[in-house]
């Protein structure tokens, strides 16, 4: 079961269905769901656009274990939409996370011991255009692995049926190290991209872009040093900028600034909030990242007064 059908959910969801698992898309957005039901899920990609027949259905989730349950909310809703998943969570029941942010796997220690937890981060660029229909951009990498190391054999099941799905896949070890280097890549790709309001391939046109990123990536690895992590920045710099080559998920819009332009909440406290906050207790200085969450904060709180063009009444002759 996928829990939070958005975007990604919807991706992985289709994938699974496609390649012969029965998969359950819960998610809060009727029409979302309706338009699944009716006609199968909208997958367009660089192949055209087909239908992925997959069943759908509003939280919260009938008492019905499932062997796996992946949660692709937002943070902001991660103890929302677990309490609403509780039905399909059984005592066998697998649960892998694959959001972004920090806080989730805490959230998700409510509902499934460390043996049965799993988590991790995907690379995929993917939109939501509409009720049952998202865009799959570019390439990318699902990188999770278990919390306990009595978990390592579940998620080697869980990565081989992933990859059998079409989805390239890599278990770790260490699945706290893969959480904080893609936080570490969100809170600079997503916030900056947020803030310019351009894809990621327009960031190539700054020259001085690694220096912004490492301004606020040395603060990231600083705090996770503090929390027994290691955040290899210059190996996180060098996958933002891959990322600007408009094959892999250059034309994508971050997800951040899609909340944006959708009058969302953000992730930001999740985010660039959260390292500003664990830098507090810790007593480390997190200037570049607490500047971001307020910025992003301003952004949250004025975007539908925000100006785009000189003339608000149309352009003049």
């Amino acid at each position: 079961m996928i829990a939070g059908a958005g975007a990604m959910g919807c991706r992985y969801g289709g994938a699974l269905s496609e390649a012969g698992h029965e998969v359950l898309l819960l998610d809060g957005w009727a029409a979302h769901v309706a338009a699944i039901n009716d006609r199968g899920l909208r997958v367009t990609d660089e192949a055209g656009t087909r239908l992925v027949p997959v069943r759908a259905a509003l939280f919260p989730a009938a008492a019905d274990p499932f062997d796996l349950v992946i949660v692709f909310t937002k943070a902001t809703a991660t103890a929302a939409v677990a309490a609403a998943s509780a039905g399909a969570i059984g005592p066998a029941t697998l649960l892998l996370t694959l959001q972004n942010g920090l806080g989730n796997v805490e959230a998700l220690r409510v509902y499934a011991p460390d043996d049965r937890l799993l988590a991790g981060v995907s690379m995929y660029g993917t939109e939501l255009i509409g009720p049952g229909h998202i865009t799959a951009l570019g390439s990318g990498e699902t990188l999770f692995g278990p919390l306990a190391a009595a978990g390592r054999a579940a998620a080697d099941l869980v990565g081989s049926a992933l990859a059998d799905a079409g989805i390239p896949t890599r278990v770790t070890a260490d699945a706290m190290e893969v959480i904080w280097a893609k936080v570490a890549f969100n809170c600079v790709m997503n916030t900056v991209c947020s803030i310019g309001s351009i894809p990621v391939s327009a960031l190539a046109l700054y020259d001085d872009f690694d220096a912004l990123a490492m301004s606020v990536l040395d603060e990231i690895a600083a705090v996770a040093r503090a929390e027994g992590v290691t955040v290899d920045t210059a190996s996180a710099l060098g996958v933002m900028k891959a990322q600007f080559d408009p094959s892999a998920s250059g034309s994508h819009l971050a997800s951040m600034l899609q909340d944006l332009m959708n009058g969302r909440r953000t992730e930001i406290a999740q985010l660039n909030g959260a390292i500003a906050a664990r830098a507090t207790e810790h007593g480390i200085d997190a200037p570049a990242n607490a500047l971001i969450a307020r910025l992003i904060g301003l952004l949250e709180a004025t975007w539908s007064r925000r100006v785009n063009s000189l003339h608000p009444g149309g352009a003049r002759q």
